[in-house]
């Protein structure tokens, strides 16, 4: 999945979404735990968010990316891994395209919330 740049909508406002972050993650951003984000999309929210802190990209997404395997993100409580499964004999959106949790549309106040898994033995 690609992370694309930022643009506005002339005439449209942008929802903002409050991102928490880990405490793992407060060096990278100088203890910052909590972020706000704009867009129209989970896909923007994440934009905006690497486009205002980017030293966050590589610990969030791969190269390809898509969120790291140890990388957990909720949206409004929601696992963002179970949105956007299609629906029984439903594999796309109805256009030729594939259905994408990134593509959830997100509303003024909603949460996004990222948490590393923790594993080992």
């Amino acid at each position: 999945m690609d992370i694309p740049s930022t643009t506005r909508v002339a005439g449209r406002p942008r929802p903002t979404v409050t991102v928490f972050l880990p405490s793992l993650l407060e060096p990278v951003t100088g203890g910052v735990r909590e972020l706000t984000a704009c867009g129209g999309s989970l896909r923007e929210v994440f934009a905006d968010l690497v486009a205002r802190e980017p030293r966050l990209k590589p610990h969030l997404f791969n190269e390809a990316s898509e969120f790291r395997r140890h990388v957990l993100c909720f949206h409004n409580g929601t696992n963002t891994r179970w949105l956007g499964s299609p629906a029984a004999g439903e594999n796309d959106d109805g256009q030729g395209g594939r259905r994408d949790g990134w593509d959830t549309p997100v509303s003024e106040g909603d949460t996004v919330v990222f948490m590393q898994a923790v594993s080992g033995g």
